[in-house]
């Protein structure tokens, strides 16, 4: 058997509309890692929304979270990797959305795996339920500037449409290529947020430093996901599969679509490889 390193997402490819783990795709998953494949999980998602599922499938390689800037070893719950923030743009950051009036979080450094959210009095806070679920791991603090030189590996700024769009404009346009931003609406009505990370960092980033330490070549990296900010991890995998429920970028940057993940399209996929092996 050649040995894989096989990337999935989670919300959008892993779990289906609903949010549920499909039987199919548990079995197919867990089949592959008892086959010897290097399976792991690569989400935006932070770790205490992520280690359950990894524990749930039998994973045990470091998983991709944070989009790429924290990795985590699911067997010793330690971290691999994490990506600060220059610490310039942190003190910046805080400032400019204090001037704008959005809310700014923190992932700070002092947390193991990135998961603690610090954010200032009176700032808003999202009702999506991965909040919740990591809802212990927020903490108020009087003033973000005195967590600088603890650091941060994301930032992630909420408000309404126009006022994130015009912080958007601020980092890119101040920044540049010095940080990577994504952006876009929320669950909440008229709430936009602007996640930004250290300008490498991305989930195909992550990949391939997650190859090198394995040793696996890109022709033997398989990378399935259904939205824009798995486009670098399809690009960089010698077989990037795009769901059918993804985006068009995404679809367009992969080699090949599968079926929805209404219709247990990672499974296929991995059943594929595992008859084929």
């Amino acid at each position: 058997m050649e040995q894989r390193l096989i990337a999935l997402d989670i919300d959008g490819t892993l779990l289906d509309s609903r949010g549920q783990l499909r039987p199919r795709v548990r079995d197919a998953v867990r089949a592959t890692v008892a086959a010897g494949h290097i399976v792991v999980l690569a989400t935006g998602r932070r770790w205490v929304a992520t280690r359950p599922l990894a524990q749930e499938l039998g994973i045990t390689a470091p998983c991709i979270v944070h989009n790429g800037a924290v990795a985590v070893d699911p067997v010793t719950d330690r971290p691999v990797w994490k990506q600060p923030l220059p610490r310039e743009f942190l003190r910046q950051a805080v400032l400019r959305a204090r001037e704008l009036g959005g809310s700014l979080f923190f992932h700070d450094l002092d947390h193991p795996h990135g998961d603690r959210m610090l954010h200032e009095p009176g700032a808003r806070l999202p009702r999506s339920s991965w909040f919740f679920e990591a809802g212990r791991l927020t903490q108020e603090v009087p003033d973000l500037l005195e967590w600088l030189d603890v650091g941060a590996v994301r930032l992630l700024f909420r408000a309404e449409e126009k006022t994130a769009a015009a912080y958007r404009v601020w980092v890119t346009g101040t920044w540049g290529n010095e940080v990577r931003v994504l952006y876009g609406p929320e669950l909440e009505e008229n709430v936009y947020a602007v996640e930004i990370s250290e300008a490498a960092v991305c989930k195909g980033w992550a990949l391939e430093r997650l190859a090198a330490r394995f040793d696996i070549p890109a022709e033997r990296v398989v990378a399935i996901g259904d939205w824009d900010n798995d486009i670098e991890m399809l690009q960089f995998a010698g077989l990037g599969v795009a769901m059918a429920n993804g985006s068009p970028a995404a679809r367009a940057a992969a080699r090949r679509v599968t079926l929805s993940n209404d219709e247990d399209g990672v499974a296929v996929v991995l059943e594929e490889l595992l008859g084929a092996s």
